[in-house]
């Protein structure tokens, strides 16, 4: 006769119930992000690692005189290749140094090669960044880096992408000014290409330059009863001037009936001072002289000669 054994369900673990959903899985889970975790937090940390040092050797070249353009090109490309390209942008035109961006002290420290390395991996500048550039120009007086970066296209948006439409070359602008010519004096020379086909299509003109620590502004406008006016004015941050200047224009053509060409000469004589017109709208100049810009306006039978060549001679800049 077989044995019955009686079945003990506390004894077997067969029709035991299944552990719950979170007893299995959430384990699994939380140690899954945590690890997560743990990679993105040391993968950001090696990468602000990685920005710091990239910003330690910006700094040291744009603050040492002793780098040469050949060990700088090195660097500034070894920098480069350890950040993603974006952010090597941001990080050159960040005011991380002294509250200045790199591009910034290598203007004021008068790396030229430097500062054309820096801008091979920067597509666009930030408002922010060409502020602190002009900026900068300023205040070493550099005309030629302001032409360079063309910093002065913040005034005339869209003449630049209109001369690429036209296939019409930049502006020339050249300043002169030295120790051999008296301190309170300068000239600019001045060659419009295309300029009355673009004057026609935007209905005015504005360039800006440097000079004598200041960033100037040269505009040409339709006036009242059709006349043709040449302004001149400071651009923002510029320190107030008591200017007298001289506009003359190049006549490219003889009047009929001459072999000679006739050149344009207007004088102006002011007691008045100059300032930006951020502070004449603002008031922070109380001298009832104060004006934001000075103007001519052109005789009514002068031609506009294309290109248009000007010639503005400042003096008692005091």
């Amino acid at each position: 006769m077989m044995a019955t054994i009686p079945f003990n369900d506390s004894a077997s673990g067969i029709f035991d119930p299944p552990p719950s959903y979170d007893a299995i899985y959430m384990p699994v889970s939380t140690n899954s992000i945590q690890c997560k975790r743990s990679v993105f937090s040391f993968l950001q940390s090696k990468q602000k690692c990685r920005r710091a040092l990239v910003l330690s050797r910006i700094h040291a070249i744009v603050s040492s005189p002793d780098f040469t353009p050949s060990s700088v090109a090195q660097i500034v490309k070894s920098c480069a290749a350890a950040l993603p390209a974006a952010e090597f942008s941001n990080l050159l035109q960040k005011p991380n140094i002294e509250d200045h961006s790199a591009l910034y002290w290598a203007i004021v420290n008068n790396q030229r090669e430097t500062l054309l390395e820096f801008t091979k991996f920067i597509l666009k500048f930030s408002p922010a960044c060409s502020s602190d550039l002009r900026l900068a120009c300023m205040t070493v007086n550099d005309h030629d880096s302001f032409m360079l970066l063309n910093l002065g296209d913040i005034v005339n948006p869209k003449d630049r992408s209109l001369r690429r439409m036209l296939r019409c070359p930049q502006d020339d602008i050249q300043v002169y000014e030295g120790d051999d010519m008296d301190q309170n004096r300068f000239f600019v020379c001045f060659v419009f290409r295309m300029f009355q086909k673009r004057l026609r299509i935007t209905q005015k003109f504005e360039v800006e330059f440097v000079a004598r620590g200041r960033i100037w502004a040269l505009r040409l406008y339709m006036g009242e009863k059709g006349k043709w006016c040449i302004e001149y004015c400071l651009s923002g941050h510029s320190l107030p001037v008591h200017p007298n200047a001289v506009l003359q224009i190049q006549s490219n053509k003889p009047p009929p009936g001459s072999d000679t060409p006739k050149h344009l000469r207007l004088v102006q004589h002011t007691s008045g001072i100059l300032i930006t017109e951020e502070s004449f709208h603002h008031g922070h100049i109380t001298d009832k002289e104060a004006k934001s810009g000075f103007l001519w306006q052109f005789p009514d039978d002068w031609p506009m000669d294309d290109p248009l060549e000007l010639r503005l001679t400042w003096s008692d800049l005091l």
